[in-house]
């Protein structure tokens, strides 16, 4: 179950006593209903959800901001493999974000840490401590415990778990409703999940795996060497979700187009929207800590992300070339009339 608790600052500036054993995370992407880009004060407008809280922005390499992050309690399980399950109690931490002035996350997660204790402490103990969740009872050793929460994180469901997925989904909810947004945004576009996990102690550095799971879930795994890099692992999937986000959506528009066969004119309306509202995002790792950049080169040489990108960019370029060409010489088919 969860219940809101008051909001901090900024949880990743806290550190927690006790070493984390894993971070569990959910983040969800997806286009801002709205006809235009948010410039710097609308974007603080509509991210202000805390008062008296600030919201943090940074211009470069491309407008970024995030909310005052909001606490929301949980006294749930988390499953422990597929027999067995462990309780935590603590918070989730939730930070909305706008990138571009154009797309909106919702970014949730948790730190996983032993309790000092083998009982409930009173609620004061975990709101002061947002965005961490103490497991109560025993577990097995460090390396033993790690793998059992993360694949029982990835694999349980059921309404006592830890269900990150439905405080992002209901946050996100919350913040497109907002009476700053005209709902009419410049193209349709899915919203997308990166479920992910982060654990201490790889001996190779810090790796990276992703996998894409269905057509709008994703599920990311890192290994960090130090504590101190857990902060911008989170960093880095929310960068990597956004890019993510942006290969599903020019991926969606190019087999819609497809549909419309010689539908010059519907096949300009589905595709320009693109070049004109989305194309300017794109720069992997531009907003990614310098200790987790090494991994966007890792996604790069083997996911190709970039590769992709800039293929189906000119894949788009060329089409849209074509269709205006058919359409300016009238030659319309009737999809087109």
């Amino acid at each position: 179950m969860t219940a809101d608790a008051q909001p901090i600052s900024n949880p990743q500036a806290r550190r927690v006593s006790q070493a984390p054993l894993v971070v569990l995370g959910e983040i969800r992407t997806c286009l801002l209903p709205h006809t235009t880009t948010l410039d710097g004060q609308a974007t603080e407008d509509f991210l202000s959800l805390v008062p008296g809280a600030r919201v943090r922005r940074r211009e470069r390499p491309g407008p970024l901001a995030f909310s005052p992050p909001r606490a929301v309690g949980v006294d749930c399980y988390l499953a422990r493999g597929t027999t067995d399950a462990a309780r935590i109690v603590g918070t989730v931490a939730s930070t909305a974000i706008v990138v571009g002035g154009r797309l909106a996350q919702l970014s949730s997660h948790t730190t996983v840490v032993r309790a000092p204790q083998k009982r409930r402490r009173a609620w004061s103990h975990y709101v002061g401590r947002v965005g961490t969740t103490e497991v109560i009872g025993p577990l097995p050793d460090r390396a033993i415990a790690e793998r059992e929460l993360i694949a029982g994180y990835l694999g349980a469901s059921g309404a006592t778990m830890l269900d990150l997925a439905s405080i992002c989904a209901r946050k996100l909810d919350e913040l497109r409703k907002s009476a700053l947004l005209d709902r009419k945004p410049p193209l349709l576009a899915p919203i997308t999940r990166l479920r992910w996990t982060a654990r201490m102690g790889g001996s190779l550095g810090t790796t990276v795996s992703f996998r894409l799971a269905d057509e709008v879930t994703r599920t990311v795994h890192i290994t960090v060497r130090r504590v101190e890099d857990l902060p911008d692992a989170l960093r880095f999937c929310e960068d990597l979700a956004v890019h993510d986000w942006l290969l599903t959506v020019i991926d969606a528009k190019v087999r819609a187009a497809d549909g419309f066969g010689g539908g010059y004119g519907r096949q300009i309306e589905v595709l320009a929207p693109v070049l004109e509202h989305l194309a300017h995002l794109w720069m992997p790792g531009g907003h990614t800590p310098p200790s987790m950049r090494p991994l966007w080169r890792d996604l790069q040489s083997e996911a190709g992300f970039s590769k992709q990108w800039v293929t189906r960019v000119e894949q788009l370029e060329r089409r849209i070339a074509v269709a205006t060409y058919y359409a300016a010489r009238g030659e319309l088919s009737d999809d087109d009339r």
